[in-house]
């Protein structure tokens, strides 16, 4: 088996000069992502989710006529510096809820297209809602050979646990089988999901649902599969003869924007144990945006998670731009000696680190690597926040 860094859920800000996802930035398309944002990262596959757009499609018929993009036998697309394109449609679906279809091919999103035609407002928008019900969304991915997967699945905004069912399985009954994978997104990790006992059969993905360039692969994973194409990716994601994820590479939840109840009326972030249901500090329930921990421990069946045989780790890590004493000059400057930030934040020795931009951003990297960040919770929409480090002089 080969091992691949992928980040599986990328917005595009534009394509054909026209905005597709109206909240992600303008100067973030489909070739800045793959040729520029996919290598500075260290990224082998990337997913972008607003391929169900005509505007991002055409996109793609053009780099294939140009020679920038194959597509491949077994689904996906490689472009001409060896990155993997996979194309997904996400989409809300009629209940509320946020899931990403991912399809192999062209065919595939033509298909989709002439699906969604008369379900949505406006095709070419990214993320629309759409008449179709989760269950007729499930199948549909069946049907186009691709696989479906929740997106930021325990959020308060949209996500399928965080405003729509505790439970996957009763919601869906017969059909819940089809789901194979959910995203943890932001705010939630391994051992908050497996507080869940539905979540033993799942594959947890951690990607970035980036808006911007500069949030590309803010959250990762690791792949174990013989090739890059479509087929194996759903394959490991089914975990098929030794295809797995080797290891989910994501944010502290306490950084995540969702993670603690947050009171509207009051906008003061919870600090009780959770799950803080109403302010504790005036006392409202109808204002509280709950929060993904406040949920979680809501719905749980477990006190602590219950991790399956073969679940891949989640190690905690923050995008280099964000660690205490680390600026754009110094990432520049690490970028000239090595290949990625992903090969910077994993396998560079921190004395190597050090003798190229100094000891105190050797030793934030390494608190990172060690889980010893100080972090302030997030909540209500406003990201967790990181303390300065006490690095030695």
């Amino acid at each position: 088996m080969r091992q691949f860094f992928g980040d599986l859920h990328i917005h595009i800000g534009k394509a054909g000069g026209k905005p597709v996802k109206i909240t992600a930035s303008r100067q973030l398309d489909l070739r800045r992502i793959l040729f520029i944002d996919a290598e500075r990262k260290g990224l082998d596959i990337i997913g972008i989710v607003d391929a169900g757009s005509p505007l991002v499609t055409a996109e793609i018929e053009e780099m294939i006529k140009d020679g920038e993009l194959i597509p491949h036998s077994k689904g996906g697309f490689i472009a001409s510096n060896g990155v993997m394109l996979i194309t997904g449609c996400e989409i809300e679906t009629a209940e509320g809820a946020h899931v990403v279809l991912y399809l192999p091919n062209l065919e595939s999103l033509y298909n989709y297209q002439k699906y969604m035609q008369k379900r949505v407002t406006n095709l070419n928008l990214s993320t629309q809602k759409t008449t179709a019900t989760l269950p007729e969304l499930i199948n549909l991915a069946i049907l186009l050979e691709g696989f479906i997967c929740p997106a930021h699945a325990f959020t308060p905004h949209k996500g399928i646990y965080g405003m729509l069912t505790g439970s996957i399985d009763k919601f869906l009954g017969k059909d819940a089988v089809q789901i194979k994978t959910i995203e943890l997104g932001l705010s939630a990790d391994t051992d908050m999901a497996d507080m869940l006992k539905e979540a033993y059969r799942f594959t947890f993905l951690s990607n970035s649902d980036a808006h911007s360039s500069a949030n590309v692969g803010r959250e990762y994973n690791l792949f174990s599969m013989r090739e890059l194409s479509f087929t194996e990716l759903k394959l490991c994601i089914e975990g098929y003869d030794g295809r797995r994820i080797k290891a989910n590479y994501g944010m502290d939840p306490r950084l995540g924007k969702y993670h603690r109840s947050f009171c509207l009326e009051c906008g003061r972030i919870a600090d009780s144990p959770p799950p803080v249901l109403k302010c504790t500090f005036c006392g409202s329930d109808s204002k509280l945006v709950k929060g993904v921990l406040d949920r979680v421990y809501e719905i749980r069946d477990y006190e602590e998670p219950h991790h399956p045989v073969g679940r891949a780790p989640y190690k905690y890590r923050v995008p280099l731009k964000e660690l205490p004493g680390i600026g754009i000059k110094t990432i520049e400057k690490l970028l000239k000696v090595y290949r990625s930030e992903i090969e910077i934040t994993e396998t560079v020795p921190v004395e190597d680190i050090e003798r190229v931009a100094g000891r105190k951003v050797a030793q934030s990297i390494q608190k990172m690597r060690n889980e010893e960040l100080t972090i302030l919770p997030g909540g209500g929409g406003y990201y967790g926040k990181i303390a300065p480090c006490n690095n030695d002089d």
